[in-house]
């Protein structure tokens, strides 16, 4: 079947990618509003906060009742309540406080559609789902870009930030009438399968099968680790430029390219055809260690460079380490290789998700993935904020490097590695 669903593919590409633009310029108009305080790193993790509490408080709901309707339904769903939570934002709130009630209502109803647009992925593509997540993660990124630095600022010029919400409230839009239609096209297909309530609702099916599966629960430290790595970048990146570079806000424009060359490179190692579990186990935790090697290089490899090159006493070493910015220096293979593996452990513990999940569970192993992530990250990432502002960015960086470490040490444990099936019947056959 997945083979013939290429028009249905493409409108699903279609409507993710108009989502993920509507996401972008809603963030930053909440961030306009919001988070231009004079404590940014305080203001910005506080928002990331707000934007986290639905996902802890409803996640598994929300997944429930995509497979109770069923994902095709979910997703029309899901996609016309962040419409409505938008078009209430415009029309009823008003002043900084808004920002954080918006925050909360639009992540409120997130949970019907995020779990709903994963579960679609093992109808529309079959065992082909590295591919599908390689696409969905490209477009993601894409959407990123093309809203936060192109329409948000137009906007921004046109109106400000009530201009940017409202091209938030016309992509949603076009976002509900393409579920819409990918629903009515998906209905004869898995896709639209309901479960029974009893079922659907059943916390318990879901538990066990994260039990069950090893390489599901590695899933979620790696998911949780590239989502402190990211947002704690994010978070410390205005103290960075300015207190350790001593460079302008002008000088991310540099770090975005090796920033987004190794997104691309991530997707072509991850991605394609022939992802198969095995191989995102591997790639999983190389992508861990790649983010923990990426932050303690930007805390502190450029002062390891400049200490080495002040006592080697050599004097074109020395020279070179005064004439330039060691910190921008090491700043921009750090943003490749963070941009790679933020790429590839987002693909690849997506398909391991998908793969492993059974149909009648997908929305519910997703939201309940996105539940524990956010979880996990949900206090790190509170003293992430207070540690950026009263400790410094690299302080603050060397901690979500030794967190990281500690994940990859957790996984890594005998424990908790995943063991190897074993056919029963090469058991008897060896008796």
């Amino acid at each position: 079947m997945p083979e013939r669903l290429r028009g249905e593919r493409n409108l699903y590409y279609a409507a993710k990618f108009a989502g993920q633009v509507a996401h972008n310029l809603l963030i930053a108009a909440l961030f306009l509003i919001a988070g231009t305080s004079s404590h940014a790193a305080i203001g910005l993790s506080s928002l990331f906060i707000a934007m986290l509490a639905p996902a802890i408080v409803f996640g598994f709901l929300g997944g429930a009742v995509v497979d109770r309707i069923g994902p095709a339904r979910g997703f029309v769903l899901g996609s016309a309540l962040r419409l409505g939570a938008v078009v209430a934002g415009i029309l009823v709130l008003h002043g900084a406080g808004s920002a954080w009630i918006l925050a909360f209502v639009y992540t409120t109803v997130s949970q019907v559609g995020g779990p709903a647009e994963m579960a679609l992925v093992k109808t529309l593509r079959g065992r082909a789902t590295g591919r599908a997540h390689s696409v969905v993660v490209a477009l993601q990124y894409g959407g990123q870009g093309l809203g936060m630095l192109v329409f948000a600022p137009a906007l921004y010029y046109l109106g400000g930030p009530p201009a940017i919400l409202a091209g938030a409230a016309v992509g949603f839009a076009v976002l509900a009438i393409m579920a819409a239609v990918l629903a009515i096209r998906l209905r004869s297909t898995p896709a639209a399968e309901t479960q029974p309530a009893r079922s659907a609702f059943s916390f318990m099916d879901t538990v066990r099968f994260f039990r069950r599966e090893a390489l599901a629960r590695d899933a979620i430290v790696v998911l949780a680790i590239k989502a402190m790595v990211a947002q704690g970048v994010v978070v410390t990146l205005p103290l960075y430029l300015k207190h350790d570079m001593g460079l302008g806000k002008e000088a991310l424009g540099f770090l975005l390219i090796p920033g987004v060359a190794g997104v691309v490179a991530g997707l072509f190692w991850a991605g394609g055809p022939r992802l198969t579990v095995d191989r995102c186990r591997q790639t999983m935790r190389l992508a861990l260690l790649g983010m923990i090697v990426s932050v303690f290089a930007l805390a502190a490899l450029d002062l390891s460079i400049a200490i080495m090159a002040e006592y080697s006493h050599v004097p074109p070493i020395a020279e070179l380490a005064v004439s330039m910015n060691t910190t921008f220096v090491v700043a921009l293979p750090a943003a490749f290789l963070l941009g790679m593996t933020l790429a590839a452990s987002l693909v690849t513990a997506r398909v391991v998700l998908t793969d492993r999940a059974p149909l009648g569970q997908q929305a519910r192993v997703f939201a309940v993935q996105s539940t524990l992530t956010d979880a996990l990250v949900v206090l790190p990432l509170l003293l992430l904020g207070v540690g950026a502002q009263f400790a410094g960015a690299r302080p603050t960086l060397a901690a979500i490097g030794l967190v990281g470490s500690a994940a990859f040490l957790l996984i890594e444990h005998p424990r908790f590695r995943p063991r190897p099936v074993v056919s029963p019947l090469l058991l008897a056959a060896e008796a």
